[in-house]
């Protein structure tokens, strides 16, 4: 068995080049039905915290993964992420434990990648402004891939990004990218300063207990993900179209029964349904998060992973109590 850690999995993720991730994300969505995925397990806690129990199986590769991830605040003087997870990789037909992983970066990165994935498939063709809330390391990872995905599509269109300003966040984030030559950073100290007149609307933020602006501040074309999918209910009720990666995780949602019109996003890729048909429609995406990500980005990341076999033993024979 191999134990592929936090920081293998980062070593490993640092060597690629985005654009693989998105292949990655694109290559499964396409894909779907390919995979075993029953619905998530969410087990809630006091002060907010929570466990989401996410397994799935693909059978073309023998392979089944069992991630548990949970958000919990930090105790007196502990140091660690609020996030952490673990994904067990089994071979399939034996039921065998083949590696223990990291979980927390693996969705780190396949969170931003889908969020990436999902803007360059569905905005506007001319789009030239982004809007971003919430500047932590899925919004990096979501930019970091969607620039990487232009540069592959020989894509060199100048772009204006709108940053909410929060903690400083905002100067960290532009100085991060300051390289890219065809981006012009704007700090913005409203929510309606990012949004209005955006093509492209990001949002990572982890909590929102209201919508973050009117109706009328989402001009005719714009394309809204919301990460976390918070703070944009009021986009459910008048938006054209809802695109989502899995419509059974979001027929929960409070105006589900109110969308115009709701697809999953891999039917869109594969044909069998429609996505963006004009530069005028207002889009949402909806990513709640898909088990079969995790497999397939844990069995990349198992098979680049330069660690050595540890002992563990299984009962490999018949045995009495």
């Amino acid at each position: 068995m191999k134990i592929v850690d936090f920081k293998e999995v980062k070593k490993v993720a640092e060597s690629m080049k985005p654009v693989e991730w998105y292949n990655w994300v694109d290559n499964v969505l396409r894909k779907k039905d390919l995979f075993d995925m029953p619905p998530k397990i969410h087990m809630s806690q006091d002060n907010g915290n929570y466990y989401n129990i996410m397994p799935a199986m693909y059978n073309d590769e023998n392979l089944v993964t069992l991630k548990m991830i949970g958000r919990h605040t930090l105790k007196e003087n502990e140091k660690r992420s609020v996030m952490m997870g673990d994904i067990m990789l089994y071979e399939a037909d034996t039921g065998i434990l083949k590696a223990i992983m990291d979980a927390e970066y693996i969705t780190t990165l396949r969170t931003g990648v889908v969020a990436a994935h999902s803007a360059i498939e569905f905005a506007k063709k001319d789009f030239d402004t982004l809007g971003l809330i919430g500047l932590g390391n899925i919004m990096t990872v979501f930019f970091k891939t969607f620039i990487d995905k232009l540069k592959d599509s020989n894509d060199s269109r100048k772009l204006i990004v709108k940053l909410y300003k929060h903690n400083q966040q905002e100067v960290r984030f532009a100085e991060r990218f300051s390289n890219l030559e065809n981006v012009e950073f704007t700090y913005c100290d409203s929510y309606e300063e990012v949004i209005s007149n955006t093509d492209i609307v990001v949002s990572a933020v982890t909590r929102a207990d209201k919508n973050f602006v009117k109706d009328n501040c989402f001009k005719k074309g714009v394309t809204v993900i919301p990460i976390c999918t918070m703070g944009f209910q009021n986009c459910d009720l008048f938006f054209d179209k809802v695109f989502t990666d899995e419509i059974e995780q979001i027929r929960g949602f409070k105006y589900f029964d109110k969308f115009k019109s709701v697809a999953n996003i891999s039917d869109v890729l594969n044909m069998k349904k429609s996505g963006r048909k004009s530069n005028d429609e207002r889009i949402i995406i909806y990513n709640y998060g898909l088990g079969i990500h995790d497999l397939y980005f844990a069995k990349k990341f198992y098979n680049l992973a330069n660690v050595k076999d540890v002992d563990y033993n299984y009962p490999n024979s018949k045995y009495f109590i």
